[in-house]
């Protein structure tokens, strides 16, 4: 379903299969909707009155813009470091100074940073409750010893494991996903101003109860 004629909030992006970055309209019915869906999820995971860390990109405005306004809602307290080798300092000196119940969207990059400045993983995270981790960082993580929760950009989908080494979840009001030939693929469930059924993203994996695993 979609609805292309109502006022824009956003024009964001997400990658495909391809690995081409895709246009993504986003109206202002939408956002709102995925704000309240975001302050659900965050609601589940237990982060309320906490300190929160994202590691967003501004190409993922449209992703992560819900999850920054749900933190607030929820009344968490928020911080926000660019996803790159770069910015590893800034999440490394966040974690030093203030205790963070979660950090979301630790990439591969965060951790090469990290790696150029001698700094152990399990030093970095020390005292985080979840660790929400992209594939590449994830295993790293894991093979660190760390135990980090699953955390994928599916599209436009937002999904996030609600316990380590569990499924990675989206909104399932607003989202369903499928694997097919080893791509994650989104359909929306409600109208929305462009067409997501089946639509294959740059995620991998499989499918296990509703889920991303990898």
């Amino acid at each position: 379903m979609n609805v292309s004629s109502a006022p824009l909030w956003a024009i964001g992006s997400y990658v495909d299969s391809s690995g081409r970055r895709v246009p993504w309209r986003i109206t202002h019915e939408e956002i709102g909707r995925d704000i309240d869906a975001a302050t659900k999820v965050l609601t589940e995971l237990g982060v309320p009155g906490k300190r929160v860390l994202w590691c967003p990109m501004l190409s993922q405005a449209g992703q992560f813009w819900p999850y920054i306004c749900g933190s607030f809602l929820t009344g968490a307290r928020l911080s926000c470091a660019d996803a790159t080798a770069g910015e590893a300092a800034r999440v490394g000196m966040f974690l030093r100074l203030m205790e963070y119940d979660a950090v979301f969207g630790v990439t591969a990059a965060i951790l090469d940073g990290f790696d150029e400045m001698g700094r152990r993983y399990d030093e970095v995270f020390a005292g985080v409750r979840i660790i929400g981790a992209v594939p590449g960082a994830y295993e790293r993580l894991t093979d660190a010893g760390v135990v980090p929760t699953r955390f994928v950009l599916c599209g436009p989908a937002v999904a996030i494991g609600r316990a380590p080494k569990s499924p990675a979840l989206v909104a399932g009001d607003e989202w369903e996903l499928c694997a097919v030939d080893g791509h994650i693929c989104v359909t929306a469930r409600r109208a929305r101003a462009q067409e997501f059924v089946r639509t294959p993203t740059a995620a991998r994996g499989d499918i296990v109860d509703g889920g991303v695993t990898w």
